[in-house]
């Protein structure tokens, strides 16, 4: 074996070390199931979630004011998150069991053609608005730095938490929690 095979091998087997370390570490840390895998972090004070107006892929304005009265879900994604593209069928499906009870689930794009968003909805069958955020303006106003992000609004207008990362939406921790937000009156 030569020296750059060998130096090779030690690296992919170091790589593989990593990877099996940091999933051990992952699934210790936020079981799935458990009450952890469902962490919301809510605001310290009663905030206003920031109004915005974005072009759905259509070329029609939807603006957050336009939903008011609905418990929101704002999911921040792109098509080349991994994470993202992994829980879109999840945000589907409760798009349309709890849409009915008064929630609204919105996808947030960032920075991305409608092309591109166009044909991700086409070809996962997802029915919930879909609003490109091309500048990346409204990300900068709600703080996202990372993808995906998720934001709750309640029905008066006001922030309820901020998700990061994937979640398991139909999970009985999700569920319980938005069941919650759902039967909160407008104020």
């Amino acid at each position: 074996m030569t020296r750059t095979q060998l130096l090779e091998l030690s690296a992919g087997v170091v790589l593989l070390g990593g990877a099996v370390g940091a999933a051990a570490y992952w699934s210790r840390v936020a079981p799935v199931g458990r009450a952890a895998a469902f962490a919301v972090s809510r605001p310290a004070a009663p905030t206003a979630a920031s109004d915005f107006e974005l072009l759905d892929v259509a070329g029609r304005p939807v603006g957050l004011r336009d939903l008011r009265g609905r418990v929101i879900l704002l999911n921040f994604w792109a098509t080349w998150c991994v994470p993202c593209r992994e829980e879109m069928p999840a945000l589907e499906t409760l798009a349309r069991e709890l849409g009915p009870r008064g929630l609204t689930v919105v996808g947030v794009n960032f920075k991305e053609s409608r092309r591109a968003v166009e044909a991700f909805r086409k070809a996962l069958g997802l029915g919930f608005p879909m609003l490109l955020d091309g500048d990346g303006r409204v990300s900068v106003a709600y703080q996202v730095f990372a993808l995906p992000v998720t934001v709750l609004v309640d029905r008066r207008g006001m922030l309820a938490g901020t998700v990061l990362g994937v979640r398991d939406w139909v999970g009985p921790d999700a569920r319980a929690y938005l069941g919650r937000l759902l039967v909160e009156p407008e104020a």
